[in-house]
């Protein structure tokens, strides 16, 4: 005695079955671009904020340099005169 499985393929069902297999793998991957768009849009977003604070700063510095540029200092000399004064009380332990 021979077993034998008789496989009977409707169409219809396999159709369906291929449709639907069809649109829930549309689906799931439409899903995983729009994570990842969403993933790259957050980290743009984040990437720009830091440029901007980044620039800002420089601008901060710019400013701050061009005021120490055009402010004037005044130099004082150590000596008044180019000759040292002498003391009278070193001539007289000499």
């Amino acid at each position: 005695m021979l077993i034998t499985f008789e496989v009977v393929v409707n169409p219809i069902i396999l159709l369906l079955a291929i449709v639907t297999g069809a649109i829930v793998g549309y689906v799931i991957g439409r899903a995983k671009i729009a994570k990842s768009e969403s993933k790259l849009q957050k980290l743009e977003t984040e990437l720009m904020y830091s440029h901007q604070e980044t620039l800002e700063s420089q601008q901060a510095l710019v400013e701050l340099q061009s005021r120490l540029r055009d402010q004037s200092i005044p130099v004082i000399p150590m000596k008044i005169n180019g000759t040292p004064k002498e003391n009278p009380k070193e001539k007289a332990t000499k």
